[in-house]
């Protein structure tokens, strides 16, 4: 049997690691590439980043605001407990006002609203909801609990899509109060859901 120097081991070490880190971080870059085909269109996850231009932006926040008010404006009528039925009015007008607003600064900056996979998904959740609600027999935990659901998703939807993606600066300082409304919302949501248990 033949000896193989140890310098041109060494070096065959190298390559076969240096091979090997490189079919590994190839692989790792595979997975996280969405595969779709036309039987397995792909799903827009909250988490996925979709490149939104202002025009997609201003539509997501009008989706979640217009969500909000007809949430609010379903659930009213049926809730019994004085402090539901102060937070759904709260909604309904915070939120009508941040729509105006946003409807406003629409108009100034020439922007037209435009449908993405993201205000696609935020309108399917927000409908599901208020089905819920128009069907629910215990209105106020109901209400209360979807709140504490649609406020975390739309949180999460101006940190990782709505204020990374917005190229005016107006727009981004409108999202940036936006964010600190929701973050209030949820607050006063979860703990209204804390005393119903």
């Amino acid at each position: 049997m033949k000896t193989i120097p140890m310098k041109k081991m060494i070096n065959c070490i190298a390559v076969s690691s240096v091979l090997s880190f490189t079919a590994f971080q190839t692989m790792a870059a595979m997975d996280q590439q969405p595969t779709h085909d036309s039987k397995n269109p792909p799903k827009m996850l909250h988490d996925n980043h979709e490149n939104l231009t202002d025009s997609q932006v201003i539509k997501v926040l009008s989706t979640a605001n217009n969500g909000e008010i007809k949430q609010a404006k379903t659930a009213l009528p049926k809730l019994k407990m004085d402090e539901t039925r102060k937070y759904a009015q709260l909604m309904i007008n915070e939120h009508s006002a941040n729509e105006k607003k946003g409807q406003a600064l629409a108009s100034r900056l020439k922007l037209t609203p435009q449908v993405s996979n993201l205000s696609t998904s935020l309108q399917n959740d927000s409908d599901k909801m208020v089905n819920k609600l128009t069907h629910s027999s215990a209105a106020d935990k109901d209400y209360m609990m979807t709140q504490v659901e649609v406020h975390r998703k739309v949180l999460m939807t101006i940190d990782k899509q709505l204020i990374p993606n917005a190229k005016n600066s107006e727009l981004k300082n409108m999202l940036i109060q936006t964010r600190t409304a929701v973050t209030k919302h949820l607050q006063m949501a979860e703990q209204l859901v804390k005393k119903m248990k």
